[in-house]
């Protein structure tokens, strides 16, 4: 997907429509395809949308993708307003049956785009750790899903989604470690509040940057996010105590993490100028889309089992072992007697095999060939890694 001369002109576009940026000349090699297609697998098409209405020569764009693209903001407005509405209604309600809770990512950071509806997002996400929650969602229309290790899913038609995390993170032990005492150590009461919680704007920036991390780890992250760092820098750069600010990275082995990012935002929609490793970083991010694909993943895996020295030989070694010989999280998930008796992983990892054999043997076939990954890819995912220092602490 990932096109250099194409994310040029889509780079060009968002800064015309986010950053007043000057209108420029409309390429006649624009392929808008291609352009339109990394918008809406970026979830960036409203974005998309804005700086095409603002560019006064339209004769070169095609006026059936116009309309496609007005027509989907149209309907991004309407998820934005409702979207709106339920947060208040949520928050009201944790607030009244004393719930304490966070709302996280997405639900701020729509109030720094210019228009919020241009910044789209899937669910609301609400940190928590008290209180029947359930109860309270139910009563306002809303369904369980589902659970998981550290988030549970609740709906209400026709599209609202509501994931309540009991946990900050996933599972990176760096992290958890440093959100152990989160509720007396990085929030605080909203003002006027006395069970609605909120980072400070340092704090905020920091998550913002875990939560990329982890993605980026599994397989990338998509363009939406770069724009969410370049928007609120652009807003609360002056005002951070960046001493905090750097001295908490450090905690979290992320300094270098947060440089690339930074200088990557303004090399897309600021002033810097691209280098090869700039463009090795695009090229990630635009063939992620939105959450990160299976391919980079695999590839970023091995990345990170090659150890220390991130030898790669090594790590497609350890990563199609790893599928065989599942680690303990996973086994202990199929496996339920594993967690009163956990020296029984070597007999679980046999019935496992001997299950696999008889009932799924096509899938383990088609699961071992998904990482047999090109080694032009390891290389460019290696020297990605290499750079961000993502595995550096593990």
């Amino acid at each position: 997907m990932y096109d250099k001369a194409q994310c040029k002109i889509l780079f060009q576009i968002i800064r015309v429509s986010l950053f007043d940026s000057d209108e420029f000349e409309i390429n006649a090699e624009a392929d808008w395809k291609l352009i339109y297609r990394i918008s809406r697998e970026h979830k960036i098409h409203t974005i998309l949308c804005r700086g095409l209405e603002k560019i006064s020569s339209k004769d070169k764009i095609p006026e059936k993708m116009i309309g496609k693209l007005e027509e989907l903001w149209q309907i991004e407005r309407a998820k934005d307003a409702v979207q709106k509405y339920s947060i208040d209604e949520i928050l009201d309600a944790f607030e009244k049956d004393k719930i304490d809770c966070v709302p996280l990512k997405g639900i701020y950071m729509k109030e720094f785009y210019p228009d919020s509806s241009l910044r789209t997002m899937s669910d609301l996400d609400i940190f928590y750790r008290q209180g029947d929650e359930e109860k309270v969602l139910v009563s306002k229309g809303y369904v369980f899903d589902h659970d998981g290790p550290h988030h549970d899913v609740y709906q209400r038609k026709p599209f609202m989604n509501v994931e309540m995390h009991h946990h900050l993170t996933d599972g990176d032990p760096v992290a958890e470690k440093y959100y152990k005492d989160v509720w007396t150590t990085k929030v605080h009461l909203k003002k006027g509040y006395t069970s609605i919680y909120e980072f400070s704007w340092e704090d905020y920036y920091i998550y913002m940057l875990v939560h990329l991390a982890k993605h980026i780890k599994l397989g990338g992250s998509g363009i939406r996010s770069i724009i969410d760092i370049k928007i609120f820098l652009d807003k609360k750069k002056e005002e951070l105590n960046w001493d905090y600010v750097k001295e908490e990275l450090k905690k979290l082995h992320l300094s270098q993490f947060e440089y690339w990012m930074r200088q990557l935002s303004e090399v897309w929609f600021g002033t810097e100028k691209t280098t090869p490793l700039y463009d090795e970083l695009t090229e990630f991010i635009v063939d992620s889309g939105t959450y990160g694909t299976i391919k980079n993943y695999h590839a970023s895996h091995v990345v990170e089992l090659g150890g220390k020295n991130q030898n790669l030989s090594v790590g497609k070694i350890r990563s199609k072992l790893e599928i065989i010989f599942l680690p303990y999280e996973g086994m202990q998930e199929q496996y339920l007697y594993l967690e009163k008796f956990p020296f029984l992983l070597p007999v679980a990892w046999i019935q496992r095999i001997f299950r696999t054999i008889v009932w799924r043997k096509d899938k383990i076939t088609s699961t071992l060939q998904s990482t047999n990954i090109e080694q032009d890819r390891l290389e460019k995912v290696k020297k990605v890694m290499d750079a961000l220092e993502l595995f550096e602490s593990d």
